[in-house]
């Protein structure tokens, strides 16, 4: 009751539309994937969610467990022991399994009306195939970086279409190794094209060319990052259990400054010659229901 109460308005905020739409294109309307709403939670059955939820942590066999902190492993151990080695277990095997949440092939482009301020927000998503290992993890994260900065320059500074552009590119292994690139920025609805056109000139540009200075500040900031975030215990966790659930080694956090020595222009630009595919991307933009259609 709760839920359906925070979920009666969803629909009338326009980055709701405009979200569900991204969501549901990029997974090719997956059941798995349909926004939560007032009609689905009606759909639901509190018995079945009850009995999934006790069959679920019935076997502790398989959960792994990640502490981290300043812990004392004599102080910690009978705690383990006593209340960790008393979860249940039912000596069952499993494993992940494919449900078919695959992103669409070609190229295409929405526009969803919604609500009347005037304002459009707008988001081109690059997927693919992707070589799951630390130097194209690195390559794809340095490439955000370099082309991010350079949007910036272009839509903000020099045109001043936007006040915020982002791209956000991530990965994973498991079903299958994938990446997503996601460019995203707010505007005035008159100028979408305008600064669509832009983003794409840009592209080209980037696979033509990277500087030395520009890999330099990539390498940087990645390597700040890095090293404040080996201080800090929640992005540690983040890391662990990141790989953990790829199934990646989690030892090969340690070697995390050998990936950036092996950036360079060649390698950034080739990165861009790959994850920025013309022929596969999905391209989504608001408009205010008012404004031009």
């Amino acid at each position: 009751n709760q839920t359906k109460t925070l979920l009666k308005n969803r629909d009338a905020n326009p980055m709701t539309a405009f979200q569900d739409t991204l969501r549901t294109t990029l997974s090719q309307n997956h059941i798995r994937t349909r926004p939560l709403t007032v009609e689905t939670i009606e759909e639901m059955n509190l018995e079945k969610s009850y009995a999934f939820y006790k069959d679920r942590f019935a076997d502790a066999g398989d959960f792994t467990f990640i502490f981290l902190g300043n812990i004392d492993l004599e102080t910690i151990k009978p705690l383990v022991e006593r209340y960790l080695g008393a979860l249940p277990t039912v000596d069952r095997e499993e494993s992940w399994k494919d449900v078919g949440i695959d992103y669409p092939k070609g190229v295409i482009k929405k526009s969803v009306y919604k609500g009347i301020e005037p304002k459009s927000q707008t988001n081109i998503v690059f997927t693919g195939p992707f070589r799951y290992d630390s130097a194209h993890r690195t390559a794809i994260r340095a490439m955000g970086m370099v082309f991010q900065t350079r949007l910036r320059e272009v839509l903000r500074e020099e045109l001043g279409g936007t006040y915020s552009v982002g791209v956000s590119p991530s990965y994973v292994k498991i079903p299958e190794a994938e990446y997503r690139i996601s460019i995203s920025f707010g505007s005035d609805p008159q100028r979408v094209e305008e600064l669509i056109k832009a983003i794409f000139q840009e592209i080209e540009k980037l696979k033509t060319g990277i500087s030395d200075d520009e890999v330099r500040d990539a390498r940087e900031a990645l390597y700040r990052s890095t090293e404040t975030g080996f201080k800090q215990n929640r992005w540690l966790l983040t890391q662990l259990t990141f790989r953990y659930r790829q199934g990646s080694d989690p030892n090969e956090l340690l070697l995390w400054e050998e990936p950036l020595k092996l950036l360079s222009p060649e390698v950034i630009q080739e990165a861009a010659q790959e994850y920025f595919n013309m022929e596969n991307y999905v391209q989504i933009s608001l408009f205010p229901e008012k404004d031009i259609k």
